[in-house]
């Protein structure tokens, strides 16, 4: 069994919250069986963009309200409380990622609403981290979430725009991730160089590096007065 991965992973929370209620514009007061098509920003190209975590429903019927997304829910089994340190290296600007968009990759997974009355809300929060390690060291990325609700009680409902949302979120990297470090290294050596030369003008000006003549020796020549016998 895996005990899921350790806590050097995972980034802040993101929340993204949908109300589904009927719009006062509709002809109907209740509504059975839908259905809401989710479309989530779960990857950037290969990497992991927008980890889900968990998914809260609030349901004011208490009918039974579910997501059918557990192949995508904490899928790499994370920890509570991680946090991504890995980096990437390039810097590079990025294109937003739309799952309202055609074409665009979004995992894609489905929720349930067994019933819906007027002037009843259900609220879905979709909570996740992001991966912080795919954004490391790259612009700033519009991200959206894609929501569209569907009746399998009366399939030939249409709702048109209004059974449709888009939830966005826009991430700026860190400016610390932007910092050229090779010029703070070039600058700290020559102000390190600059000090020392400093330090060394001061000690030769107080003489430090004067060399003093040893004292003289004062040497008497003695003669011995030899007797021969």
């Amino acid at each position: 069994l895996s005990s899921g991965i350790n806590a050097e992973y995972g980034g802040p929370d993101v929340r993204h919250e949908l109300e589904v209620q009927i719009s006062e514009s509709a002809l109907e007061d209740r509504f059975d069986e839908l259905k809401l098509r989710v479309r989530w920003p779960l990857k950037l190209a290969e990497d992991t963009l927008l980890y889900l975590t968990q998914i809260e429903i609030e349901d004011e019927r208490e009918s039974n309200s579910r997501c059918l997304a557990g192949e995508y829910i904490n899928f790499k089994n994370m920890k509570n409380d991680a946090r991504d340190r890995r980096r990437s290296a390039e810097y590079q600007n990025l294109p937003p990622v739309n799952c309202g968009s055609e074409g665009q990759e979004c995992a894609q997974f489905r929720c349930e609403i067994d019933r819906l009355d007027r002037g009843k809300v259900v609220r879905f929060r979709f909570m996740a981290r992001l991966w912080e390690s795919t954004l490391y060291n790259k612009g700033d990325i519009n991200v959206t979430s894609f929501v569209e609700v569907e009746s399998v009680a009366q399939q030939d409902m249409v709702f048109g725009p209004e059974g449709k949302s888009a939830m966005k979120s826009q991430f700026y990297p860190s400016s610390a991730t932007r910092r050229n470090y090779l010029w703070i290294i070039i600058g700290s050596i020559i102000a390190g160089i600059f000090l020392l030369i400093l330090l060394i003008i001061i000690l030769w000006k107080l003489g430090f590096f004067k060399r003093k003549a040893p004292p003289p020796v004062m040497a008497e020549r003695v003669e011995e007065d030899g007797v021969a016998g």
